[in-house]
């Protein structure tokens, strides 16, 4: 199951830079969903109404495309195990933080996905890859992120 950062998730449904290059990555293959996901897609829709960036139809819209993906199967929807995620994600920011500058909701989304065990992370946030422990666009690093992990350019 692949995991999408926000700065990823977002384009999946609502038209930005590099959309179509996150459309065409992720393809036929299952897209975890969280609680995490939940929140902060309805969040950053808000802000686009709030930025005038988009209508409250639009998100509207935007919103109806994730759950008719939760109801195809296309959104893999991951409960998770929070406590044991804030722990990781405790772990990963005394790790990254102090040298990276990292914020907690992708310290989160970093932890949801090796305790999720996704099979690839996809983000366009460099930061992300240090706080993964990744030195390159792909990788596998022991205790850090297991999962396969993509950087996509802006």
């Amino acid at each position: 199951m692949i995991y999408l950062d926000m700065g990823c998730f977002v384009k999946l449904y609502y038209p930005e830079a590099d959309s179509a290059q996150v459309i065409a990555h992720i393809q036929g293959k299952p897209v975890c969903y969280t609680p995490l996901h939940e929140l902060e897609i309805v969040n950053a829709l808000q802000l686009k109404v709030f930025f005038k960036n988009a209508t409250p139809q639009q998100v509207t819209a935007a919103r109806a495309l994730v759950e008719a993906d939760l109801k195809s199967g296309a959104l893999a929807s991951a409960g998770g195990d929070w406590p044991n995620i804030f722990r990781e994600a405790v772990k990963l920011a005394e790790q990254h933080t102090g040298a990276v500058g990292c914020r907690s909701l992708d310290i989160l989304h970093c932890a949801a996905a090796k305790v999720l065990a996704a099979s690839e992370f996809i983000s366009t946030d460099a930061r992300q890859k240090t706080e993964e422990g990744g030195g390159g666009d792909e990788f596998e690093s022991g205790n850090d992120l297991k999962p396969r992990r993509t950087l996509l350019n802006r």
